[in-house]
Formats: C-alpha cells, sequence, structure tokens
C-alpha cells in the first residue's frame, strides 16, 4: 500500500510542476496598430430577378416601349428579367401566351379581342398606341385610293392589325376589299416591302420604318391613316387575368417599367433610335430618326387603354364576323386598375418630375 501511495503523490507533484500551455496569442499588425477585427458575415445576394417571356408581334417601331425597357434596364430596374422574342402574327402570338409560353406581349387588336370572344382570358394593361400608325404606301402611278381598283394590294395575314386596317381604310374610301381591289396575304412588313418593290403588288400598308424603306425603293405614300380620323389600340401591354390574379406584383413591376419606358422614349431621342436600329432592324441611323420623330407625338402619356379605340375594333371586326361580341362590355378586354393605382400612389407625378417634357 505504501508503494500505492508514494507512487500516486510523485505522480501529483509532476503533475503540479509542469508548465502550462502557452494562450494563443493575438498576433499584432506590423505596422503596431490595433488588431484586426473579427470576420463580417458577407453582404446578403440581391434577390434574384424575375424571368418573363414577352414577345412583340412585328419588325416595327411601334413596339418601342418595349425594346425601351429592356434596353434601358428598366425591366431590371424593377425586378424583371426579360427574354424578348418577335413572333409576326396576332394569332399565334395570342395561343403561345395561352399556352404559358409567354408571360406579356405587345402586340394590337383584333386577335387578343377575338380570343376573348372564345373563351380566352387576354387583356391589355396598358394602351401606348390608339390609333393605327400605318400608312398606304403605292407604286408611282397610284395617286389616291380609287387607283386601286382592280388591283392587288399587299397585307399580312387575316386577324392582323394590317389586313384589319386594310379593308377599313378601304371602306372608308368607298371600295371594297376583294372585290373592288384584291388584297393578297404575303406575310410581315419586310415580305410586304419586297413584294413592292418586285411589283408584286402596287400598294401595302406599312408602319415605320418599313414605310420609309419602300420609299427609299421608290414608292411613295398615298395616305397616312391616322389622319382619316380612325381610333384602333396598335400598341400596349398584353397578358392574361389569370396571371393579374395570380402573381399581381409581377404584373405592377411590368407596368411600372413599361410606363417608365415610355416616359423615356419620350425624352431620349438618342437611346431610342438605339433600340429602333436594334429591333426595328433599321441599318441607318437617319431612317431611324425620321421613325422616331414620325411616331413620338403619338406615344400616349400615361398609357391608359382607351375605351373608343375598343369600340371601333368591336364594331368594324368583331360583330361582322362574331355577333354575340355586342353583349361583351368593352371593358372586358382591358384592365387599367394597376395603372390606376400607380396613378394614386403619385408614380406618375414622380415620372413627370424625372422625365420633363414627356407630356
Amino acid at each position: 500500500m505504501w508503494l500505492l501511495w508514494l507512487i500516486g503523490l510523485a505522480l501529483l507533484l509532476a503533475a503540479c510542476g509542469a508548465p502550462a500551455a502557452p494562450a494563443a496569442a493575438t498576433p499584432r499588425p506590423a505596422s503596431g496598430g490595433a488588431p484586426p477585427s473579427p470576420a463580417t458575415s458577407p453582404p446578403a445576394a440581391a434577390p434574384a430577378l424575375d424571368h418573363i417571356r414577352v414577345a412583340y408581334g412585328a419588325v416595327t417601331g411601334v413596339y418601342a416601349t418595349t425594346f425601351m425597357a429592356k434596353e434601358s434596364g428598366l425591366f431590371a430596374q424593377y425586378g424583371l428579367d426579360a427574354d424578348l422574342q418577335v413572333i409576326p402574327s396576332g394569332p399565334t402570338l395570342v395561343q403561345t401566351m395561352l399556352a404559358g409560353e409567354t408571360d406579356f406581349a405587345e402586340t394590337a387588336a383584333p386577335a387578343p379581342m377575338a380570343a376573348v370572344l372564345e373563351g380566352a382570358d387576354t387583356i391589355w394593361v396598358t394602351g401606348a398606341l390608339d390609333r393605327p400608325i400605318l400608312l398606304m404606301v403605292a407604286a408611282p402611278d397610284v395617286r389616291q385610293w380609287e387607283d386601286f381598283r382592280g388591283r392587288t394590294i399587299g397585307s399580312n395575314r387575316v386577324g392582323t392589325i394590317t389586313y384589319e386596317m386594310t379593308g377599313l381604310a378601304l371602306r372608308l374610301a368607298g371600295l371594297e376589299m376583294n372585290r373592288d381591289v384584291t388584297v393578297q396575304q404575303i406575310g410581315g412588313q419586310p415580305e410586304v416591302v419586297a413584294a413592292l418593290a418586285s411589283g408584286q403588288v402596287v400598294g401595302g400598308l406599312l408602319a415605320p420604318p418599313a414605310h420609309l424603306q419602300a420609299v427609299q425603293a421608290g414608292l411613295h405614300v398615298v395616305s397616312n391613316l391616322a389622319e382619316m380620323g380612325i381610333l384602333w389600340p396598335q400598341a400596349g401591354a398584353l397578358t392574361t387575368r389569370r396571371q393579374n390574379a395570380e402573381r399581381p406584383e409581377r404584373v405592377r413591376n411590368y407596368v411600372k417599367a413599361y410606363t417608365e419606358a415610355l416616359y423615356r422614349l419620350r425624352t431620349d431621342r438618342e437611346r431610342a433610335i438605339d433600340v429602333l436600329m436594334q429591333y426595328a432592324r433599321i441599318d441607318d441611323r437617319a431612317t431611324a430618326g425620321e421613325t422616331y420623330d414620325f411616331m413620338r407625338g403619338s406615344f400616349v402619356i400615361p398609357p391608359y387603354p382607351n375605351p373608343a379605340a375598343f369600340e371601333v375594333v368591336v364594331q368594324e371586326d368583331l360583330v361582322p364576323s362574331n355577333p354575340r361580341a355586342r353583349d361583351v362590355p368593352v371593358q372586358s378586354y382591358y384592365d387599367d386598375a394597376f395603372l390606376r393605382e400607380l396613378e394614386q400612389s403619385g408614380f406618375f407625378r414622380e415620372l413627370d418630375a424625372r422625365y420633363p417634357g414627356a407630356r
């Protein structure tokens, strides 16, 4: 037992005499200054942008508001990552939206309105142009509408604005489509310009800048439809009632970006020319400038849809082919609630101050 006691005592004395482990030294900066502060947490990542798909109905300057929203960063500023795609046919564009392949669109009547009559929930939430920016361009020997009698005019497909406006303009001039004047469905604006230049047709409705390209090819403008007093929803943001209900913040942000883009479009000529050259495929800056100057005053601020323009579509296009259109309220085709909300919040006043001279 004594032996065990002595061994335990020796171990205890050895433990007490062992030097303590040195504490970890605090590193000193080489300059002798204060020690570094503890590491801070990395900044929180910015929220991811909401990816959206946006279609537009033609290679034309009339959809410049959408182009401006994309290229000036306004979609991103309001939390949206927008992919733009041209779908040069109103009915086809509406089909892609109803199939969930696009989220927003920029297009003209009548295709989205005709779809509503068949049970679709397409709806305009802004209206940037309430009259057609279209000009009848013709061969040199055509000086007035009567000179088209017995001849052929080129147009886009049935259901597009150019086809419908061709028929309406002919009626106002006392001529009947496909009785007094043959209307040939050719394709989009580039195809109509090519058909005019080749002599395949003697006339065609064109929007800027296509009408300038036709004039450069030796044709001339016979009539400006805007001067005929015709109302028609030609440009504006289109979505669906379902998206309005299920994703109101997305739609609200889209309307904000679209509206501010309209203000910027009206005040930043050089940036507007840049986007026209890119999206309307204009390779000459002077031509893009002429296009901008021609259209600028026609864009509506703030972009409220015009009920009178929708009523023209109902009477001139929908009722003749679908009598049920008489019983559908014109308010079924647009929803200005987001715009009214923005106006009440002071958003338009802020834009007026930010972009003086826009209105």
